[in-house]
């Protein structure tokens, strides 16, 4: 069968579709995919960021994977193919949630991870006999993964960053996530259990990929130190430069982070997600505290690891005081760079069912509305919108002052983000201050 998997684009608050001419790397989603395909099929791979989709070409089956924020456009793209009398499948954590909804738009979905289940899809498809439900079940071992097909990878389109060859390719070591924080649905799919990839399958993948330029895409990757320090070990020689996510409590671990710097970790997302306590509990990520993050950022920088800061703006105890404070703390830390992301509640988790049972959520179908419905939410009494909040902590930290006080002096590590601070400030001047997500 010829073979067309997509990851959709999104909608921006004007309701024109997101494109760029460069992202920052491909989603693994449709590479890893791809992988698990039998060679005996002709795949393909569509980026819609950064690619467009020729719906006139000839396909015998479009596989859609699709986040919540893109869902609605997810939708639109099944409903072409399905006007063409091309058959549709879609996957991914949001239809995972809603499978209902879905099936209004495609023959059929694929529930949970599609590892072992994907081959019985293409055969059902290939046979004409195509479920409407396909259960997949959850991986145990990881071991003898398919490599992802980064052979179909337009890699002119993603960006490299500066001395570095490749652009920054996603691999994944682990799946799972220790935690249940309320808003995140990362554990509700890929569950609370740990589950790691052998160390020589992800040193052979890299090598496969030929990359420079390493994301790895594990919600933590500090969640389990003896085996990170094992993964590292394995990582130093192949001389790689990389990004990885870690949750606050990688301040405990200053040897680990140590090694992690030698082996060539240069940018850390980190998720502190609020400065007050009040927030976190509410989260249900009261594991953070607040006190200890200088901590962190000091045990990093002076590791030479930029910190990419993660908060959250939208909660009950957030105000504009609060945003203020979150951006005045990040300049002092001299961070390179933070998101200040606008709670969004996730149809599975239990931030979603608790505000719909409170009747804070404007719109329990949000993601199919145009616009970003989520952003207004108001708690009773209160006078902001997250975008509000947002938009404030945005402009403090990206303002001309806040980023000479971030940069200068001038660290060596944190040459390569000095630029993008200075791009983000002039795309907010020219949007009046509109947040970048």
């Amino acid at each position: 069968m010829r073979i067309k998997i997509i990851c959709p684009t999104l909608f921006d608050p004007n309701n024109q579709l997101i494109k760029l001419r460069r992202a920052s790397s491909p989603p693994l989603s449709i590479l890893y995919l791809a992988g698990l395909t039998p060679p005996e099929h002709d795949v393909s791979v569509v980026d819609e960021v950064v690619q467009s989709i020729d719906f006139e070409e000839p396909v015998d089956l479009v596989a859609i994977t699709s986040a919540t924020v893109a869902v609605r456009r997810a939708y639109q793209i099944a409903d072409e193919f399905q006007r063409r009398n091309v058959k549709v499948v879609m996957g991914g954590i949001h239809v995972t949630s809603l499978p209902n909804e879905a099936l209004a738009h495609v023959d059929a979905v694929v529930l949970g991870e599609g590892d072992e289940i994907w081959p019985k899809v293409l055969e059902d498809a290939q046979q004409g006999a195509l479920r409407r439900i396909y259960q997949g079940t959850r991986k145990e071992s990881l071991e003898n993964l398919p490599f992802p097909r980064f052979d179909l990878v337009d890699k002119s389109r993603y960006v490299r960053l500066p001395f570095r060859k490749t652009p920054i390719c996603p691999v994944q070591t682990a799946r799972g996530c220790p935690h249940s924080c309320d808003f995140c649905s990362v554990s509700v799919f890929w569950g609370r259990k740990m589950r790691f990839r052998p160390v020589e399958d992800i040193v052979a993948e890299i090598r496969y990929s030929q990359a420079d330029t390493i994301f790895f895409t594990d919600d933590n990757f500090m969640a389990h130190p003896r085996r990170t320090r094992e993964l590292v070990e394995a990582l130093t020689p192949l001389n790689i430069r990389y990004i990885c996510q870690f949750d606050t409590l990688a301040h405990r671990e200053p040897e680990l982070i140590g090694a992690i710097a030698r082996s060539g970790c240069f940018l850390a997302f980190v998720g502190f997600e609020s400065i007050k306590t009040k927030v976190l509990a509410e989260a249900n990520k009261s594991f953070n505290n607040p006190s200890q993050y200088p901590e962190l950022i000091r045990l990093l920088h002076k590791n030479g690891i930029n910190v990419y800061a993660s908060f959250l703006f939208g909660f009950e105890h957030d105000d504009f005081d609060t945003a203020r404070a979150t951006a005045d703390f990040l300049i002092d830390q001299k961070v390179s760079l933070a998101s200040f992301f606008r709670l969004a509640p996730y149809a599975g988790t239990r931030l979603y069912d608790r505000l719909t049972q409170d009747g804070i959520l404007v719109d329990k179908t949000w993601w199919l509305e145009p616009g970003e419905l989520y952003s207004r939410m108001r708690f009773p009494g209160k006078p902001h919108t997250t975008e509000e909040l947002s938009s404030l902590a945005m402009g403090r930290f990206f303002s001309l002052p806040s980023i000479l006080k971030r940069f200068f002096p001038l660290p060596l590590f944190k040459i390569p983000f000095l630029g993008r601070n200075l791009y983000i400030h002039k795309q907010l001047k020219r949007f009046k201050g509109a947040p970048i997500v």
